[in-house]
Parts: C-alpha cells; structure tokens; sequence
C-alpha cells in the first residue's frame, strides 16, 4: 500500500472514502464529485490537522484518476494545501465524458444521453431522488474497460466497487473543471503522473491539458508503458519513485 510506503519515509497519511463509496453511509452510487466530495476532501484536511502531532504547514493531497481531478480543485481553493500530486486526473469533466460517447457510442447516442440527463433532473427536482444507471451505460468506456469492470463486479460487493451510479453523479462529473482551476495551485507545487496508454482518461487531453495550464512550480511524468491505474504494475515502481521523491523536496524537506 502506498500509504505505507509514505509512513516509512515519515508522512502521515489519512485515507477516506468520499460520499457514496465504501462505509461512508451515504447513499450508493450518489457520487457529487465536483460539489459534495471537494467539500469532502476539504474537511478531511481540517481533520487531520486537528492532531497534535501533524505539522499544518505540510499538508499534501494525493490523488488518483476522479480523486485526482478533485485534489487539483481542492488545492486550487484551500491555501493549506502545500503541495499536490495528481494521478491520471480528468482535465474537464463534460468534454471527457462527451469524447468518451462520441468514440466509442456516436453523437446521436451522446445527444440522447443528454436528454436522459435532463430528464432525470426534473425527476429528481420532483421526487427528491436521481435514477440509477449501471456505470458501464454512463460513462462509455472502450470494450476492454467495459469487460473488466464486468469482472471487477464480479470479485467486490456494492461497498468496494459501485457498479450502478445516479444520473446525477453523471452530471456532476460533467460540471468538473479542474483545467479552470488548476493555475490558482500556483505557486506551490504540482505533480502531475500519466499513463500513455491511458485508454479511460487519455493523457494528452488531461494531464498535458492540465499541466500547460497550470503554474509554476510543475511536473508532468507520463510513462510510456502506464495505463490508467499507475499504483499497478508495471508502472508502480516509477510511480512511486516520483510521488517520494516529490514529497522529499517539497514537503519533508521544504
């Protein structure tokens, strides 16, 4: 785990599970992740910053693909953040679910899905709740995305993987615009990782979107043989390399 790996190099670590993953309690598949997780993440800092022993002038977020996306919008916001490391985040939340559509399902399906969008708002402003939708339906990954979260589904329970999401998570990623927010990280530190074979979030209109945008000081790393989860092999050395080596001069030695 990555958290320990971070504890033996002397960063304390706190790991959560934002509203509507895991035992948070909420509601399953109710994922605002442009709203309620960035309001989330910003309570997790003052959290752990409510310990005695955590130096509150250290605060680092780390996160991975959504997460990612999300930290970037955190830190842009809260001046507690020091630095941050992103992990194949989402550049711009509609046009990477529009992109998403258009490859691999067309526009006529991507302009229907839109309608069943708003649709689904004006039962939600009536009935006080979002329809379900199965995760493969919403976001139109390639095949081979599609066949592993089948199998992922298959091995974790509804706490460990949510397999059905509301349309209102759909049109909360779509709201997210960390490529708006991100120079406002500037100037503490960015440390932007990426896969190039990246087939869910590719990396060319993400994180190099990101990065040109973002301010000093910045990195970008993309590895050529890295696919979305770069905590996975054969990736996960070099990402690790980077994510230690980021923190030792930015955080632990700043």
């Amino acid at each position: 785990m990555l958290s320990g790996i971070l504890n033996e190099i002397g960063v304390a670590v706190l790991a959560f599970d934002f509203r509507g993953c895991g035992d948070t309690g909420y509601p399953l598949g109710r994922m605002l992740c442009s709203s309620e997780w960035v309001e989330d993440l910003t309570n997790a800092v003052s959290f752990i910053c409510s310990f005695s022993g955590i130096d509150k002038g250290r605060v680092c977020l780390i996160g991975e693909s959504m997460g990612a996306s999300v930290a970037i919008l955190s830190a842009a916001l809260d001046m507690r953040v020091k630095c941050t490391i992103a992990l194949s985040p989402i550049a711009n939340g509609y046009e990477w679910v529009r992109q998403n559509w258009i490859e691999n399902k067309g526009i006529k399906e991507f302009e229907l899905f839109l309608e069943e969008l708003s649709e689904d708002k004006k039962r939600e402003a009536i009935y006080g709740q979002s329809n379900l939708l199965k995760m493969p339906d919403a976001l139109a990954y390639k095949k081979r995305y599609l066949d592993l979260i089948e199998e992922i589904r298959k091995v974790f329970d509804d706490r460990n993987f949510t397999y059905y999401i509301q349309y209102s998570s759909v049109s909360s990623i779509m709201q997210m615009k960390p490529i708006e927010a991100v120079n406002a990280i500037s100037p503490r530190p960015l440390l932007l990782l990426a896969g190039k074979k990246d087939g869910i979030v590719p990396w060319g209109k993400n994180s190099l979107k990101l990065y040109e945008n973002a301010g000093e000081v910045k990195k970008i790393v993309a590895f050529d043989s890295g696919d979305h989860g770069l905590l996975a092999e054969p990736t996960r050395p070099g990402a690790i390399k980077e994510i230690t080596g980021w923190l030792d001069r930015y955080l632990i030695k700043a």
